[in-house]
């Protein structure tokens, strides 16, 4: 019984060394593994999304802020531009050596996607039926990735743009909507035009203005066909006016920017909350 026992531990023991030979295939490299793309991620400064059947997109990283420059301009989602970043420190489970002639094989002869950081390139091909992992390449080295980052690649031109309304440490000095008008008049008090008698609260003006500040759209698109109208008018310390035509519809409101044509969408609470000045209780006036 002893030995019985023992012969089938060693045949459990050559069973599982088996399948780690399996999986560990001829070409791979266990004991270092290195990036799919060979750069420092502080490095990137430019990324280049190229996809079947759609439009490219070019983006560009300037004193730290990211920058759609096709096929629009506009503002990159910051945690959009994060999950792209992390692609190109992808460490590959299986890597093998490069044979261009394999490349229809591995559908990398007319890539899915692919991805340039800098003037490096990430081509994603097709995937295979063992583990659904996508295979890939650098142009040096034939890569089976796990297929958790396709999506970001693929993702319309829309999906890329930053969400927010207003840039970061901005002063608002005027709001005029159909709304609602505040100024702020050369005593830094705030008044309303069409109501000059009327005193404003500082602070109720004050939240008012954080809810732009702080605006997130629900979604975000890129709409260069659309009537120009000055419905909304946003004025600032230092920066130059902005102006927004103004949708109205049944459950959302929609900003457009005449600058840029991007249309931000938000919700009918979140606009009403945005026009609204506050009422403070008698304690916090």
């Amino acid at each position: 019984m002893k030995n019985r026992l023992i012969i089938n531990l060693l045949l459990a023991v050559l069973v599982i060394a088996l399948g780690i030979v399996a999986w560990v295939k001829p070409g791979q490299d266990t004991h270092k593994t290195t990036a799919v793309i060979k750069l420092d991620i502080n490095t990137i400064k430019t990324l280049r999304i190229e996809r079947k059947n759609t439009e490219s997109i070019t983006l560009k990283r300037t004193n730290q802020q990211w920058q759609i420059t096709q096929p629009f301009n506009a503002p990159a989602l910051t945690g959009k531009m994060d999950r792209l970043l992390k692609i190109s420190q992808i460490k590959p489970p299986v890597s093998y050596p490069l044979n261009p002639a394999d490349f229809s094989r591995f559908g990398l002869d007319e890539p899915t996607a692919s991805i340039t950081f800098n003037n490096q390139t990430l081509f994603v091909g097709s995937t295979e039926s063992v583990h659904s992992r996508r295979y890939a390449s650098n142009g040096e080295q034939l890569f089976l990735l796990d297929d958790t980052f396709l999506h970001h690649l693929t993702a319309p031109a829309d999906a890329y743009i930053d969400s927010r309304l207003l840039a970061d440490n901005i002063q608002i000095t005027g709001l005029q909507t159909p709304h609602i008008n505040l100024q702020q008049n050369d005593g830094y008090r705030w008044q309303n035009p069409l109501a000059p008698s009327i005193e404003l609260s500082s602070d109720s003006v004050q939240m008012l203005l954080d809810e732009w500040r702080f605006a997130r759209a629900i979604k975000v698109h890129h709409r260069p066909d659309h009537a120009e109208a000055n419905d909304v008018m946003i004025t600032f310390n230092q920066q130059p006016t902005l102006a927004f035509t103004l949708i109205e519809n049944k459950d959302d409101v929609t900003l457009i920017a005449k600058d840029t044509h991007l249309a931000y969408t938000f919700s009918k609470a979140k606009y009403k909350k945005m026009t609204t000045l506050p009422k403070l209780d008698q304690n916090d006036a």
